[in-house]
């Protein structure tokens, strides 16, 4: 998907059982492996004597060796978290960006706890006034304060035991969450919502014992045994070097079928998966290639919308034998995202990023390979842009199903009227887009590729069926008001309470 939908956010965090072991460089380089998944700020929050050392920014993760010195210096400690964070809830102003930057320190008391998470609160504003009597006015508008604050709310009507604290937040605070908290006396505290609908997994090396997004994040570390936290379950680990697995909550796994399909890393491994993610994208084109068999005929050459449509073109060229080109590139250097600019310039961003090779094209019948399509802006563009090379036919392939609902726990694709899928027909997306054709993956063959049934799978925005009951009712309501011709005014359905009840975004 070349329109670069985002994600929440990726979190990575460490404790060493040795108080001399300075654990910012297992930070570091495991945020720097998750970057994909949060582009917007980044964060660093380590402990040193008790203390809290934070340092944040909005921007990509620095390279500049000065920058990285700057950080190693200031970050010493022996138990740390970060995070890189694109924003799915709250404004997307500066102002708001800058106070959405996790991980978020707050305190009550003598308590203080510094919290890292990924995902989206989808019951945020039921959660807020309760903590408004406790902890005053919200300083952001972002779920990460509501969700540190519920946390910190519930330690202490649990007299600081995080077991009762965690078990009384997932029953209460709904969506998708993948949890770190670090608290102020050196002990780690990791967890998942019982649906474990965004990836989490930990690893242990020596007396260093490290949690992550995805697997590249403890492999670049040399982190060898990877395990998953599981949905529902608390990992608490203390300084002194115990670590306790305690399954809070009956699992009712809902994994995010999106992961595999676009935001994963290729090299990533999945929880209740054994391969990388990069082979479950192969063979998406193999079972595309499976129920296409006829309009592939004819085909002279394979296209990929770089970049994370290559595995599957692969995978589309070993199940043909159709030759794959890879004449559509990326510019790597235009570094301003299609997704953060402005409606008035992002067709000439995307236009700038992507080159066609004109000679490898013209005169061809050409299949491109796209993983998903969710407004279909660049996808668009692109064909037109074959076109001119001199495509002869052009007939899109895509290894993901119809979007056509948003997603409420953690991607950015929240709105009715922005899913091109949940407005048109394949048939009607071919012709808007001047495609000959337009062939989606089928929810059978998604399932059977991953190879997760599809009840311990989400694919709401597939099917419409989300696996908790706020997501379910908010997203009734808002599709029946869109059916019906009601404008959401580009505002996320979890944030539409708000809306109604204020007349004005929160801020």
């Amino acid at each position: 998907m070349s329109e670069e939908i985002s994600e929440a956010c990726g979190i990575f965090g460490a404790v060493s059982f040795d108080p001399g072991t300075d654990v910012f460089s297992y930070l570091y380089w495991g945020l720097l492996s998750l970057n994909h998944r949060g582009q917007q700020s980044y964060g660093f929050t380590t402990l040193r004597k008790g203390k809290f050392v934070k340092r944040e920014d909005l921007d990509l993760i620095p390279t500049n060796p000065r920058e990285v010195e700057s950080l190693a210096a200031s970050l010493k400690g022996s138990a740390g978290i970060s995070n890189a964070r694109y924003a799915t809830s709250g404004s997307s102003g500066i102002k708001h960006l800058e106070g959405g930057k996790q991980p978020l320190v707050v305190s009550s008391g003598n308590r203080s706890i510094a919290v890292s998470y990924n995902g989206n609160i989808v019951n945020t504003q039921k959660l807020r006034n309760p903590l408004r009597e406790k902890f005053g006015r919200f300083k952001t508008d972002a779920d990460t304060e509501v969700l540190a604050k519920k946390l910190l709310l519930s330690l202490d009507e649990n007299s600081g035991n995080y077991e009762e604290a965690v078990a009384a937040l997932l029953d209460e605070v709904e969506g998708a969450y993948s949890v770190m908290i670090l608290d102020s006396s050196g002990d780690l505290f990791a967890f998942r919502d019982v649906h474990g609908i965004r990836p989490f997994c930990f690893g242990k090396k020596d007396k260093v014992i490290a949690f992550a997004s995805e697997t590249p994040a403890l492999d670049i570390n040399e982190f060898e045994d990877h395990e998953f936290v599981e949905a529902g379950e608390l990992i608490s680990v203390s300084k002194n070097g115990s670590v306790k697995r305690s399954q809070i909550r009956k699992p009712d796994p809902a994994l995010c079928s999106f992961e595999f399909a676009y935001f994963s890393r290729p090299d990533t491994v999945l929880n209740g998966t054994t391969e990388p993610v990069y082979k479950i994208r192969e063979s998406f084109a193999k079972s595309l290639a499976t129920s296409n068999g006829e309009r592939l005929r004819g085909i002279d050459i394979i296209l990929s919308m770089p970049e994370t449509a290559d595995d599957a073109a692969y995978g589309l060229h070993e199940a043909t034998g159709i030759p794959w080109e890879r004449a559509v590139r990326k510019n790597r250097y235009v570094t301003r995202r299609a997704f953060i600019s402005g409606k008035s310039n992002r067709e000439s961003v995307i236009d700038k990023k992507m080159n066609i090779v004109s000679n490898l094209v013209r005169g061809k019948n050409v299949a491109v390979v796209e993983d998903s399509i969710v407004r279909g802006d660049t996808t668009r563009i692109n064909i037109a842009k074959l076109r001119k090379a001199g495509a002869k036919k052009i007939d899109v392939f895509v290894t993901f199903p119809k979007i056509a609902n948003p997603c409420l726990y953690g991607v950015d694709m929240s709105t009715y009227g922005e899913l091109l899928g949940a407005k048109m027909t394949p048939e009607e997306i071919s012709k808007w887009m001047d495609a000959d054709s337009v062939n989606y993956q089928t929810i059978e063959g998604l399932v059977n590729a991953i190879g997760i049934p599809q009840d311990s799978l989400c694919i709401a925005c597939v099917t419409g069926k989300y696996p908790t009951p706020e997501a379910q009712k908010l997203a009734d309501e808002i599709r029946s008001q869109f059916l019906n011709g009601v404008s959401e005014g580009g505002v996320r359905i979890y944030e539409k309470e708000d809306i109604r009840r204020r007349r004005r975004p929160s801020c």
